[in-house]
C-alpha cells in the first residue's frame, strides 16, 4: 500500500537559517544557498539505502529541469560529512549532499526515525518558495515510498503558475 503523505501548507513556515557541514568541513549556509530561488530538500535515510539511491540518482537526471524552473535541490541525511562526500562523488551528483549528523534539520522537521537501532530521516521532500517559506512537503511513511521526480517538477510548475495568476489578479 502507497502511504506517502503530502500536505500543502496554505500558511506557510519560514526556514529557519540552519548551518550545516560541507563535505569540506566548512559550513553551509541553507538560506544563503537558497537565495531567490525555489528550494527542494531531500532528506534520506543514508549511503547504505538502495532506495535512497536510487531516487538521488532519478533527481540528478533531472538536473537541469530544476535549474531551468530556478529550483536549486539539496540532499540531507544523518550520515557524516565523510560519508556524504563519498556518496555525492560515487552518485556524481550535481547538486550538494549534506550531513545533519547532529540531526538539527531532521528533528526540526521531525523526520527522526530509527533504523537497526540507529537515527535516520524518514524520507521526505520539502519544498521552499523563493520567499523562504515550505510550501509543500511529502514525507514518506514506508522506507522504500518515494515521490515521483516527474511529478514532484510538474506539482513546482503548478504552483509557480498559481501564485502568478494569483499576484497578477490581486488588487494593489
Amino acid at each position: 500500500m502507497y502511504r506517502l503523505k503530502y500536505r500543502l501548507y496554505r500558511s506557510p513556515e519560514n526556514m529557519k537559517k540552519f548551518l550545516l557541514k560541507n563535505n569540506d568541513g566548512s559550513n553551509f549556509d541553507l538560506y544563503n544557498y537558497q537565495g531567490s530561488s525555489y528550494l527542494v530538500l531531500i532528506f534520506f535515510r543514508g549511503a547504505w539505502c538502495g532506495h535512497c539511491k536510487k531516487q538521488l540518482q532519478e533527481i540528478n537526471n533531472h538536473f537541469e529541469e530544476f535549474e531551468k524552473l530556478n529550483i536549486k535541490l539539496l540532499a540531507i541525511s544523518s550520515d557524516t560529512s565523510f560519508k556524504s562526500s563519498l556518496l555525492k562523488t560515487f552518485l556524481r551528483l550535481k547538486f550538494p549532499v549534506l550531513s545533519d549528523a547532529n540531526l538539527e534539520m531532521i528533528e526540526h522537521f521531525n523526520l527522526k526515525t530509527v533504523h537497526n537501532n540507529q537515527i535516520v530521516s524518514r524520507p521526505a521532500i520539502l519544498i521552499f518558495s523563493s520567499e523562504h517559506k515550505k510550501i509543500i512537503e511529502h514525507v514518506s511513511e514506508n522506507y522504500d515510498e518515494r515521490v515521483d521526480t516527474t511529478a514532484l517538477i510538474n506539482e513546482i510548475k503548478q504552483f509557480k503558475t498559481a501564485k502568478t495568476v494569483f499576484a497578477s489578479t490581486s488588487p494593489n
